[in-house]
């Protein structure tokens, strides 16, 4: 069972965005067993270490057990729904303890996350700038839902739950001239949104982002072009291959689940593949990944090397977490910087420290900054909306 495969449909599942065909499926993974015991395993030996297990998962299941009784005693058409729905709640909550490991020369366990008393900075959320081909700029954010334009018949619906929706024929383009129109949805610093484009193809887009797009797909391929970071579930479409251009690469598929890192900060280009197949351009070198596969460009040599990797690393962000794997101390502050909104600078000299562990995006920089300082070889001072890195 592909462990990325299940947290994503859990996400599904927390976010309420999951179908009836992908509920099937976890419902499946789930009744079988096939959930992968030893992360549960794992989960359960860390809230041990932790000393949280006994108090903090017993109350945990106490409450969601009390709930499956009461649906069992008022049996109804969705009571195996609901009962299945909760055995799934258990693991998600024991996921989102935001469990956090500290590898320096060897790995220990962190007790306690705590918050800094005097200041503190909230994490990112759902927002973002709609360009429309007028050059009208539209505000998203997570609240209410709205009509943002109507036009031919269709229209572009912002959804409350940071998701926004284009019909298939909404702003098709100049009827007259038949050039196609572009729209480009923005991400700042502190920000991500969903995107739902009018071939149904769902992108994911994280902080400090772009995607560009036509307001309708027409001629022989479904071309958009992306600055940062995005996660793509594409709709199939055979007679038209669906292609990501980015500074450093192309992308090439019919129908698939993947990743593209491709930040202008970065070193280089990641494309991440979970399911189907893919095509990767550099230069005119080629390179088809499989799943589990991430080509990486270095965007000195344009040179494409493919190698399996962490799916769930990969996705993290979109599922709401911050995953590091032996990632170095100015690597994570990258990614702090862009999810935050915040700059940091380095004072003295830093040792070569890596990172291994888990925390939600969702907590406050405090949470993440305190348990990086538990270590006691780094030290993190607040200043605003800066950040000082300290040995």
């Amino acid at each position: 069972m592909n462990r990325a495969r299940f947290h994503i449909l859990l996400q599904y599942f927390k976010e309420n965005l999951i179908s009836e065909e992908e509920w099937h499926e976890l419902l499946t993974m789930i009744k079988t067993g096939r959930y992968d015991n030893q992360l549960e395993d794992d989960i359960l030996i860390s809230l041990d270490s932790m000393g949280k297990r006994n108090n903090w998962t017993t109350d945990i299941e106490q409450k969601i057990w009390a709930g499956i009784q009461n649906e069992i005693k008022t049996p109804s058409k969705s009571s195996n729904y609901k009962l299945w729905m909760a055995a799934a709640a258990i693991l998600l909550m024991m996921l989102a303890a935001g469990l956090i490991f500290f590898k320096s020369e060897h790995l220990q366990s962190i007790k306690a996350i705590t918050a800094f008393k005097k200041q503190d900075i909230l994490p990112g959320g759902n927002k973002a700038i709609l360009t429309l081909p007028n050059g009208e700029r539209v505000v998203l954010t997570d609240s209410t839902i709205n009509q943002l334009a109507n036009q031919n018949g269709g229209s572009i619906i912002k959804a409350a739950n940071g998701i926004l929706i284009y019909k298939a024929n909404a702003l098709a383009g100049n009827s007259e001239t038949g050039e196609a129109t572009f729209s480009t949805i923005s991400t700042p610093r502190g920000g991500q949104y969903q995107i739902v484009l009018p071939d149904g193809t769902h992108v994911w887009l994280n902080a400090a982002s772009s995607l560009k797009f036509p307001a309708a797909f027409k001629g022989k391929k479904r071309l958009v072009e992306l600055n940062g970071e995005a996660y793509f579930e594409v709709a199939k479409n055979k007679e038209m291959p669906f292609i990501v251009h980015t500074e450093n690469q192309e992308v090439e598929v019919l129908g698939t689940h993947f990743n593209i890192n491709s930040y202008a900060d970065e070193a280089s280009t990641k494309t991440t593949l979970l399911e189907g197949s893919v095509k990767v351009t550099a230069q005119g070198n080629q390179k088809v990944l499989t799943p589990g596969d991430q080509a990486q460009i270095n965007k000195n040599t344009r040179e494409i090397k493919v190698m399996p990797v962490s799916l769930e690393e990969a996705v993290a962000w979109k599922n709401g977490y911050f995953v590091f794997n032996d990632e170095k101390l100015e690597s994570i502050m990258h990614r702090v910087s862009r999810w935050y909104d915040v700059d940091y600078e380095f004072e003295g000299k830093q040792g070569n420290l890596s990172f291994l562990g888990v925390i939600e995006r969702t907590k406050n920089i405090s949470s993440l900054l305190k348990v990086l300082e538990s270590t006691g070889n780094v030290h993190f001072k607040i200043e605003g909306r800066k950040i000082i890195v300290m040995p």
